[in-house]
């Protein structure tokens, strides 16, 4: 277990300073990587908007674990260190899963849409109807 005081320095350079490194390097080169590095920055801040309000619900397994032994801030610095550490790099592997399964993802929230804006459609004609 790491002082409380070495995590925040030790997350803020895994978690903002190495990826500003890689992308600045990957937009300077005009590589590939400019789209994965774009791909993270998009998924921190969704993370962390998310993080802000529903923290409390991915902490519940880990109040159990703090009786014994309070992991939490160590397993979310080594789950973004296994994304941005150029060895491992799970961010690719987020982002191939996600574009690989793109088209299935794509479908379903199409059809959600499509069956909202029916759901819409009939309420603003009801409404037109009604007060018109």
């Amino acid at each position: 277990m790491l002082p409380y005081f070495l995590i925040l320095p030790l997350w803020l350079l895994a978690a903002v300073g190495l990826p500003l490194v890689q992308s600045l390097h990957a937009l300077q080169a005009k590589s590939e990587d400019r789209k994965t590095w774009l791909f993270y920055w998009i998924c921190f801040a969704i993370a962390s908007t998310v993080l802000c309000y529903f923290e409390w619900v991915i902490q519940i397994p880990f109040y159990v674990l703090a009786f014994y032994v309070d992991l939490y801030y160590e397993a979310q610095l080594l789950l973004v260190l296994w994304l941005v550490f150029p060895k491992f790099l799970g961010i690719k592997q987020v982002q191939a899963h996600l574009e690989s399964n793109a088209t299935a993802l794509g479908k379903k929230g199409l059809e959600l849409a499509r069956e909202h804006a029916v759901k819409a459609r009939e309420v603003v004609l009801e409404f037109k109807k009604k007060y018109t």
